[in-house]
């Protein structure tokens, strides 16, 4: 768990809104790790996932499906391909926050260089 990261979650059982409830409370340290956050969105976008998987296999069990499964199937397939576009606008970012986090490897090299040679 990350340090400051509270979360609830709940799903909704409700068949006309299928969307799990997520209640999140973020309290930022002053040093950021930048590459738990972003392990941390996607191990909550694998569990929706997960959980939207399951509603479709019991959608295709069921058979004959009432016009308000229909339309909780569709929000379904339309939150998969939000989460999709999140992952790769996420992916974009991982290069970018490796390089902040080796600058600051750097940085902490050269300060250590500094201290020996004083």
């Amino acid at each position: 768990m990350i340090a400051g990261f509270r979360s609830d979650f709940g799903l909704m059982t409700s068949r006309t809104d299928w969307r799990p409830t997520l209640r999140v409370k973020m309290d930022y340290p002053k040093c950021m790790d930048h590459v738990e956050v972003l392990r941390a969105k996607i191990g909550r976008l694998r569990l929706e996932i997960a959980q939207i998987q399951q509603l479709n296999k019991q959608y295709r069990l069921q058979g004959r499906n009432s016009a308000e499964a229909e339309v909780a199937h569709g929000q379904r397939q339309e939150r998969l391909e939000v989460i999709q576009q999140e992952l790769v606008q996420l992916a974009s970012l991982g290069p970018k926050v490796v390089s902040v986090e080796e600058m600051k490897e750097r940085h902490r090299s050269r300060l250590h260089l500094v201290k020996q040679a004083s």
